[in-house]
């Protein structure tokens, strides 16, 4: 009997030692003043629950009126402030509805000992239109102090009014001639960007070089607010030259090396017959002829020939701002074309030769590529960094 009653004992002892950090640490969130952690918390935890504590439904019945109240202070002073923070007030009356929204699927709200707490709600539907109308009219007059700057040929300010005018949305759809706003401060915002090639190498460029160069891909350079032109045009007006400076050229001559060795081989080649002391056939004891394999020495003369040329293209890319006429940013560009041909021939028998010399066997020796096509390979070889520089031009631009 005394084993039966102690069991049921032994369990509610273990349930309140799992219950007391809860309803302890929710009591302490309260006392600290993180109201919002404390609604959170005891409304996890009472969900769900038929029998309700009373500690979590007492501590968030003070979390949440100790919550609400403070944040009608708060939106109230900031609203009757001079300088009012139209959309922070109106996140704060956004806060509280949601607040309250979250909490009405456990209303009404009484513990498990029959008290039923009481939540006072605050009517803010028409504090937040308010709050709505009186933020979108207030961002719209800050976007419009800075499109006049923009308009007066400060980009960086246009792209603030653009960024000003995309919240309005928030708080009203719609909002008067917004849409048409943004769209100009988008189109002022935006870095035009010529890019063109410069020979200062003193050396001809070959048909096609510039085209070459300039076909790079766009990827992360191309975005809102900056425009690549690789087709410079007289009649518009860029705010950046991107000139890609050619400095250097130079092509190596043909060269040709030449390189001889031998292969050499002890293979088996038939049978040769077995002499004695005198120089004469050796017999084995049934009288027959002794033989044995032949051994013989095989060569093979390798004839190795590479051939070589390389392009060197080196230069700069400079970024020069057209508005303060001056230099901003500049890059080196250094790219190299090389030309390289194996070829390998052999003369005698073929089955003297090694592995690697089997494996190399066949190339044969081949026209060098002309000095154009190799300053034009290195034009190829130069794209890859000039994106990269273009693409990181942003930190400049």
């Amino acid at each position: 009997m005394k084993h039966t009653t102690l069991i049921p004992l032994l369990y509610f002892f273990a349930l309140s030692i799992f219950l007391l950090p809860a309803c302890t640490s929710v009591q302490e969130l309260v006392e600290s003043g993180n109201y919002e952690e404390t609604i959170r918390l005891a409304q996890d935890r009472l969900t769900g629950r038929q029998k309700k504590d009373p500690k979590l439904v007492a501590a968030l019945e003070t979390a949440f009126n100790k919550a609400t109240a403070e944040d009608l202070e708060t939106a109230r002073r900031l609203s009757e402030s001079g300088n009012a923070d139209w959309p922070r007030v109106h996140s704060i009356y956004d806060k509280m509805l949601r607040r309250q929204d979250a909490l009405k699927p456990l209303l009404p709200l009484t513990d498990k000992r029959g008290y039923q707490a009481e939540f006072r709600f605050a009517r803010v539907d028409g504090l937040l239109d308010e709050a709505a109308e009186n933020a979108a009219a207030q961002i719209y007059e800050q976007g419009l102090r800075l499109l006049e700057t923009g308009r007066a040929g400060d980009k960086a300010s246009a792209r603030a009014a653009y960024a000003e005018f995309e919240r309005i949305p928030r708080y009203r759809r719609n909002y008067r001639d917004t849409e048409q706003l943004q769209l100009e401060s988008e189109q002022l915002g935006i870095v035009h960007i010529a890019v063109a090639v410069l020979n200062r190498s003193g050396a001809y460029l070959p048909r096609g070089f510039e085209e070459e160069l300039l076909r790079v891909r766009t990827d992360g350079m191309d975005d809102q607010w900056r425009v690549y032109d690789f087709s410079k045009s007289p009649a518009k007006s860029y705010d950046y030259d991107a000139q890609i400076v050619i400095r250097n050229i130079q092509v190596s001559p043909e060269r040709v090396n030449e390189r001889t060795y031998i292969d050499e081989k002890e293979i088996t080649d038939g049978t040769e017959y077995v002499l004695d002391g005198n120089g004469n056939v050796a017999k084995d004891s049934l009288g027959n002829d002794i033989t044995r394999p032949r051994q013989v020495i095989i060569r093979a003369d390798v004839i190795e020939v590479l051939q070589t040329k390389s392009a060197l293209v080196s230069g700069s890319l400079v970024l020069f701002d057209n508005v303060r006429q001056r230099v901003v940013e500049e890059a080196d560009l250094t790219a190299e074309a090389v030309f390289e041909n194996y070829a390998s021939t052999f003369r005698g028998d073929r089955r003297a030769l090694s592995n690697d010399s089997r494996r190399n066997i066949g190339n044969q020796p081949t026209n060098f590529p002309t000095d154009e096509q190799l300053i034009l390979d290195a034009a190829e070889a130069l794209k890859p960094q000039l994106q990269e520089r273009l693409a990181r031009s942003y930190r400049t631009i």
